[in-house]
């Protein structure tokens, strides 16, 4: 298993070419792959439309989005994600930051884009399950106009806190730190992709694939 050096790099902001900060690269992530333990867990809900918003029946969780309604177009069901690394993740990156702040700094951003891949290969595996079906990008709280507060619910109505040790504070900021929570719909009609970065305000900075969304 390899590390997608160049989104390590982006989110350092690191651009030059260097050997060396390549071969750190990868020596953190071989180090990574020795204490992590990468957990996930996915429910797909059959939804509906209650008060004008996507309800997912399992879940007992309602979407209340613009932007959920336009990207899930007359969408028959929602899958709903939750990826997480670990808390040893956590600990390992505080550890350096008080003996070798580089290597912590780089543990950081490792950890990122490879929790970023875990979540990439559950949903691939979601794609391959509904491969007759349209399926949508992924969608996560906080995103456009997604509250972030739905964060809490989310993560108790999918067992994610029994069973994957995911908690969320009273800033909605999950722990383990390096955990992702996604939703991506199924269809039987073409999407029409509408552009929820327009309302989001991490337009033009944002680091996640919605930025680079294309249509389905």
């Amino acid at each position: 298993m390899k590390i997608d050096k160049s989104l390590v790099k982006k989110y350092l902001n690191y651009k030059a070419v260097d050997c060396e900060f390549d071969s750190l690269i990868d020596d953190v992530f071989d180090e990574l792959l020795t204490f992590c333990t990468p957990k996930k867990i996915c429910v797909v809900s059959d939804c509906k439309k209650s008060d004008g918003f996507y309800y997912l029946n399992d879940l007992g969780i309602s979407l209340i989005s613009n932007d959920i309604n336009n990207l899930f177009y007359e969408c028959e069901q929602i899958a709903t994600m939750a990826v997480t690394l670990g808390m040893a993740v956590d600990r390992k990156i505080d550890y350096y930051s008080k003996v070798d702040m580089k290597r912590s700094v780089v543990m950081d951003a490792v950890a990122s884009v490879y929790v970023e891949s875990v979540m990439d290969s559950l949903e691939e595996e979601l794609r391959l399950q509904f491969k007759e079906k349209y399926v949508t990008m992924r969608f996560s709280a906080g995103y456009g106009d997604l509250d972030i507060k739905l964060q809490k619910h989310l993560i108790t109505s999918l067992g994610a806190d029994k069973f994957l040790g995911i908690s969320v504070n009273d800033n909605y900021l999950m722990s383990p730190l390096k955990s992702i929570t996604a939703f991506i719909g199924f269809s039987n009609k073409p999407q029409l992709f509408s552009n929820i970065c327009l309302s989001c305000p991490q337009k033009g900075n944002c680091k996640v694939k919605c930025s680079k969304a294309k249509s389905f």
